[in-house]
Parts: C-alpha cells; sequence; structure tokens
C-alpha cells in the first residue's frame, strides 16, 4: 500500500474522506486501495458516501437556484402574478363568450380578438412597473397587438384550425410574432431615448 496515500487520507476527517470516495472511480488504483482501507479503520462504507455525494449534488442544485433567483432582469417580471393572470384569463374567455353567444362578433374575428387581449393581458403582468410607464412601452405594445391581430386573422381565414392543436399552435404563432416586433420596437426607442426611458425611477 502507498504510504503516501494512506498518510493522506489518515489526515481527512470523516465528511472530506466520504467526499473523496464518492468519486472513488476517478482514483488510481493504489489511491482507491489506500482509501478503502482507511474507511475500513473509521467503520465508514460506500453507502454512505454515495449518499454524501447526493447531498452535495442536490446542494449545488440548490445554491444554482438560489443563485439564478437572484439575478433580476430590468425589463421583466421574475415571475408573473399567476392569479392576475388567471382572473384576467377568465374575464377574457367570459367577454369572448358573451360576444360569440349574441353573435356580435363573428368567428372569423373571434380568434384574433382573443389572441390580441391575451397578448396584451401577458404583456402588461410581464414588465416591470416602471417600463410601462414609459412612452415606448405602449408604442410598442399597440404594434404588437395589432401584429398578434393581423396574423391570427390571416391564419383563421386561409389556414383555419381543424383541431385542439392547430387552434393553440395559431394562437402561440400569433402571439410569439407579435412579441418579437414589439420587443424590436421597444428596444429601438429605448436606444433612441437612452436617458429619457432606459432608468427606472427611483
Amino acid at each position: 500500500m502507498d504510504a503516501t496515500f494512506h498518510e493522506h487520507y489518515a489526515s481527512l476527517n470523516d465528511e472530506e474522506l466520504l467526499k473523496i470516495a464518492g468519486d472513488r472511480r476517478d482514483l488510481l488504483d493504489e489511491a482507491a486501495v489506500a482509501l478503502d482501507a482507511e474507511m475500513v479503520r473509521r467503520g465508514l462504507n460506500h453507502k454512505q458516501a454515495q449518499a454524501k455525494k447526493r447531498e452535495g449534488l442536490r446542494q449545488e442544485i440548490k445554491e444554482a437556484r438560489t443563485h439564478h433567483t437572484k439575478r433580476k432582469s430590468k425589463y421583466f417580471q421574475a415571475q408573473i402574478n399567476l392569479r392576475a393572470f388567471f382572473l384576467g384569463l377568465v374575464g377574457l374567455v367570459l367577454l369572448m363568450f358573451l360576444t360569440l353567444g349574441h353573435h356580435r362578433v363573428s368567428e372569423e374575428w373571434s380568434l384574433p380578438l382573443f389572441v390580441a387581449c391575451l397578448g396584451t393581458l401577458i404583456a402588461c403582468l410581464a414588465v416591470q412597473s416602471w417600463v410601462m410607464r414609459t412612452l415606448s412601452f405602449w408604442l410598442s405594445l399597440a404594434i404588437s397587438c395589432v401584429t398578434q391581430f393581423v396574423i391570427s386573422h390571416w391564419l383563421t381565414v386561409y389556414h383555419p384550425a381543424r383541431s385542439r392543436g392547430e387552434t393553440k399552435g395559431s394562437v402561440i404563432l400569433g402571439l410569439s410574432a407579435g412579441y418579437i416586433l414589439g420587443c424590436g420596437v421597444f428596444v429601438l426607442l429605448q436606444k433612441l431615448k437612452p436617458e429619457q426611458e432606459t432608468k427606472p425611477t427611483q
């Protein structure tokens, strides 16, 4: 047995030894033999080592998630208010049901109106409060809604959905196209007016 490995492992505490044992496959043969001998001497086993390794991995994941949540976006909320979203969605569905039930809006226009209203709801809940106080946001939102409405109407007329899956696809496509154009306009306006609207008010 290599005395160097034996002396090194003997100088470690149980926690350090179990941490090394969790990655035993990466050790040289001589190091693995010395490690096993030291673990036997202390009454430790490899099940404890694997448990220690899993605990370390969970801790790393937890720390990574904590670090990720602390990173705040300049423009967007860290998390959408789900309660407000679902209340708004229920109100939107009820409104669409009432208008369609009384035939005030034809089916040709129902999906485009729904997509545009849903896009507005999500956008207002997703951005920081200071963003909503800027003219750039409302201009880009208007452009985004018009784009969502036009594309959804075009899909409804020329590529009518024949299943729920196709309807969801049309909604997602309409929303995505509007948001891409709207975000592009917003970024452009922010660059044109960096002093007035790019800094949050304290």
